[in-house]
């Protein structure tokens, strides 16, 4: 059973292959997953956490830093959204621990 104070968000379900930053670089972007499907997880007051689970993409396909830099970290310089509440809310899924790393270290640099 889905508990209703967390989002469950698979990146695969807005596109297999996500790419870029911006609109310019096609519709599958970073600022487009963001504002669409994290922004509004985060600024729900009554969700609790977000899992947010990168492996659900096509098979052997990687993320670009300019797509989870600007995913994540847009989320505070686009949104207004705190690291604060987004370390609080935020569960990143996936076997890949580098993606988790590199997330964790741009949140840290902001």
């Amino acid at each position: 059973m889905n508990n209703p104070n967390e989002a469950n968000i698979s990146v695969g379900e807005f596109s297999k292959t996500p790419y870029g930053r911006y609109d310019k670089d096609g519709k599958y972007n970073a600022s487009a997953f963001r504002d669409t499907r994290l922004a509004p997880a985060f600024r729900n007051p009554e969700i609790t956490r977000v899992n947010v689970f990168l492996d659900t993409v096509e098979e052997g396909y990687e993320y670009g830093s300019s797509f989870l830099e600007e995913a994540f970290v847009g989320l505070v310089r686009e949104c207004s959204i705190s690291v604060e509440d987004i370390r609080r809310k935020l569960n990143i899924i996936t076997t890949h621990n580098d993606y988790v790393l590199e997330i964790n270290d741009y949140l840290d640099h902001i």
